[in-house]
């Protein structure tokens, strides 16, 4: 009894930690770097030309203010406000990968059609001190009234520019986004300036982040469980060899905790994002990536494809194979889509793309691309080769639009090629604007 009251014990306190740690999780303070603070930085310059040193002045530079007049054509012309995140070692900057967020306060006049917020990370494989371009570099291009009032920026946002990528010609693993040696931070002018007026005033510029993140948490409390679980069984082994008696209630102890751990455990799988059969994203984790897209409003196109007869597959070679047509499907598609793609299971025989920035024609040649990739995909049975083919829809969210009316509308454009004879492509016919293409 007193084993029995003593697990119970440990149990309940478990549950306590856990809910615990995850009440301290969410009371934890933000994670704040205020750059524009008095000391937050070693050094901040404005840049221009070396033959035009008064096209970019300081209106108010203690309140961040400057402008920029290019009067005759140089053919370099910055118009950049920069932050420098290194110390006494130009090589060693800060760690960025902390922060989640960065919140801008940005005012700005002018014709320009974009501002430009960029990272460089000094990588020591391939940076240079002597070359300040040798810093892989990471953007986004915003437009003037995405800042008219304070905006929130996700620095997964930010992309190493394909000028960069081309100019350096470094090996593909080098051209990874990462911020874990930030050095600078930038706010320019990407454009021709001459003969404009450009005034931008700095209010703040503030990175958050959590303290500890979400997904560490999570596993800190699996790996508790576990090991607890692991304790008490191994406790409960051990005195089930002292008395036959004691060993069967210990048994039937162990089977209920065990039984709890499973549900805990359970439910925990259910959180994830992740198909099991596939390996690619599940539903839930798809309805996050479109949420966040939705939330960017730059416009995404989406593509819902559906293997045909696929019924037919599971009743004639069986699930295993239905099962490894989903598998080879799912790799097919994945090796055929650019990293900021995202896709998933929708659910079923159904799998979902969503290309962010990418136009509605674009998207239309990768469906036909996968649909050729598909075709030509046969897969081994018991019974013999395994022909499959798939069955594309493609719709457009324009920025700023619904993604679930897109989705209805991709899903229309499916059950088309599906009626026309599947192994097709079909688009969306009820809305023609095309989002832009992000640079």
């Amino acid at each position: 009894m007193r084993h029995d009251l003593s697990n119970t014990h440990l149990l309940i306190g478990g549950i306590v930690l856990t809910l615990a740690v995850l009440a301290g999780q969410e009371l934890l303070p933000t994670r704040k770097l205020e750059l524009t603070a008095p000391g937050a930085v070693s050094n901040l310059f404005l840049q221009t030309s070396s033959d035009n040193q008064a096209a970019v002045q300081w209106i108010d530079a203690e309140h961040f203010r400057w402008k920029c007049h290019y009067t005759g054509f140089d053919k370099y012309q910055p118009c950049s406000l920069t932050f420098i995140l290194s110390g006494d070692d130009p090589a060693r900057g800060r760690d960025l990968g902390r922060f989640d967020t960065l919140e801008m306060d940005l005012r700005y006049k002018g014709p320009s059609s974009y501002i430009r917020l960029s990272i460089r990370n000094f990588d020591a494989r391939f940076s240079k001190l002597e070359d300040a371009n040798s810093a892989r570099m990471h953007s986004v291009n915003l437009r003037p009234r995405d800042i008219e009032k304070p905006v929130s920026i996700e620095l997964s946002e930010l992309t190493v520019p394909e000028w960069w990528i081309q100019q350096f010609n470094l090996a593909r693993e080098y051209n990874r986004p990462g911020l874990q040696n930030a050095t600078a931070l930038t706010i320019d002018l990407p454009s021709d300036l001459t003969g404009q007026v450009h005034e931008l005033e700095l209010r703040s510029l503030v990175l958050n982040g959590e303290w500890i993140s979400r997904d560490r948490v999570y596993l800190a409390i699996l790996c508790g469980w576990l090991l607890g679980a692991t304790l008490m069984v191994t406790r409960g082994w051990s005195q089930l060899r002292q008395s036959h008696n004691r060993q069967q209630r210990e048994i039937d102890a162990l089977t209920v905790r065990t039984s709890q751990l499973r549900i805990e455990q359970e439910k925990l799988r259910r959180l994830a994002t992740i198909d099991e059969l596939t390996g690619v994203l599940n539903r839930r984790g798809l309805e996050q990536s479109l949420e966040d897209f939705e939330a960017a409003a730059q416009g995404m196109t989406l593509v819902i494809l559906d293997i045909d007869h696929f019924k037919h597959v599971n009743d004639r070679h069986g699930h295993d194979c239905g099962d490894e047509v989903l598998r080879r499907i799912a790799a097919v598609v994945a090796g055929n889509l650019r990293a900021s793609d995202v896709f998933g299971r929708w659910g079923g025989e159904e799998f979902l793309i969503a290309c962010q920035g990418t136009r509605i024609r674009d998207a239309a040649r990768l469906a036909e691309k996968l649909r050729e990739r598909v075709q030509q995909s046969n897969i081994d049975s018991a019974g013999g080769r395994v022909a499959v083919t798939a069955s594309f829809g493609v719709a457009l969210a324009p920025p700023g639009g619904s993604t679930a009316d897109a989705l209805k509308r991709a899903d229309a454009a499916l059950y088309r090629a599906k009626d026309a004879g599947r192994n097709r492509v079909e688009m969306d016919r009820t809305l023609q604007s095309e989002a832009p293409t992000t640079v």
